[in-house]
This record gives structure tokens, C-alpha cells and sequence, in this order.
């Protein structure tokens, strides 16, 4: 028995001409084929089927990214900031405060102090990035029940800039007023 090395026969058929047609003339001439095997299916089932197998489709642009919290010189002025009631029994359990900005991301919240008035239950960030874009944290405080303002302070970074901003809020009976102080 001889171990050196031979070529095995060629399995593949000869190469012959595609009767001169071009990649996208046989492509074209294959999906009209599929179509008419898949004309019974509906419309989007043979659309659907036929983009899968063709290789070819359409890419829609990305939308343009959001807007960055840093693109002014003060970031931190475009913030709105609201305050309502959080009802339970027996009276208000909790001051829900909203920071806000529609169209800007990228802001963060580093801390959260509660100097007067309450004691801080939670931060939550619901801030999104896509089509509906924005930012939004939501800030729970549990009043002392004394009815006096709630003095609190928020430390807000964005990029490499930073502020710490003081907010009073003040219940008005049906919800609560918070001001900006600075």
C-alpha cells in the first residue's frame, strides 16, 4: 500500500456560461420564480419570504442622535422641575418631584439631599435616548408631617460639568409647588 499523496477526482460539474446574464438578471429571474411558487400565500408572508431568500433589502437612516445635555454653555438651564402629591390614607405618604428636559440626554444625578421637611425615599431615572427622547428622574420625599416647606438639594452632572441645585416645595393642598433657589 502506497501512502503518498494523490488528487481525488473533481465532483463539481464543469463551469459553464449563465446564458450571459449578469448577477442581478439572475437574482431577478429567481425571485419571480419564488413569487410564483409563492402566490397562494398572502402578500406580506411572500414579501417577507422573498426578501429573506434574494439577500437584497433596504436600510432606513438612522434618525439623527439626540441632543447631549453639554451642546450650551449653562446644561444645567434647560431643566424644568415639578412637584405633585402622592395620595395614601389619611393624607399625602410621599412628594413625588420631577427634573425634566424633552429633547436633551445625558444628564445624570450623583445625590440627593433632603436638608428640611422630609426624608428622601428614592431616585429613579426614567430619562429615555430614541424617537421620543428626554430626560426625567423622578424624586421621592416622605414629608415629616409638620406642613413646613421641603428644602432639598439635587447634585446634577452632565459630561464633564456639574452643579448642585437647592429646590424648596411647598404643598399647596392639592399637590406641591417646588421652586428653584440656585
Amino acid at each position: 500500500m502506497s501512502r503518498g499523496k494523490t488528487l481525488l477526482p473533481e465532483l463539481l460539474p464543469e463551469p459553464r456560461s449563465q446564458s450571459g446574464q449578469g448577477p442581478r438578471e439572475r437574482v431577478t429571474v429567481r425571485a419571480r420564480a419564488m413569487l410564483d411558487r409563492l402566490s397562494g400565500l398572502k402578500t406580506a408572508a411572500g414579501a417577507a419570504l422573498l426578501a429573506a431568500h434574494c439577500g437584497y433589502g433596504v436600510v432606513d437612516p438612522l434618525p439623527p442622535p439626540p441632543s447631549q445635555c453639554t451642546s450650551s454653555a449653562d446644561p444645567f438651564s434647560s431643566l424644568s422641575v415639578s412637584g405633585s402629591a402622592v395620595a395614601a390614607d389619611g393624607g399625602w405618604a410621599s412628594v413625588l418631584i420631577r427634573i425634566y428636559s424633552y429633547g436633551a440626554v445625558g444628564y445624570q444625578v450623583d445625590a440627593v439631599r433632603v436638608t428640611a421637611g422630609g426624608t428622601l425615599v428614592g431616585v429613579e431615572d426614567m430619562s429615555q435616548a430614541g424617537p421620543v427622547h428626554g430626560t426625567d428622574f423622578k424624586i421621592t420625599i416622605r414629608p415629616d408631617g409638620s406642613g413646613a416647606p421641603i428644602d432639598f438639594e439635587v447634585d446634577l452632572g452632565c459630561g464633564g460639568a456639574a452643579t448642585t441645585k437647592h429646590y424648596s416645595a411647598t404643598s399647596t393642598g392639592v399637590g406641591y409647588t417646588v421652586v428653584d433657589l440656585g
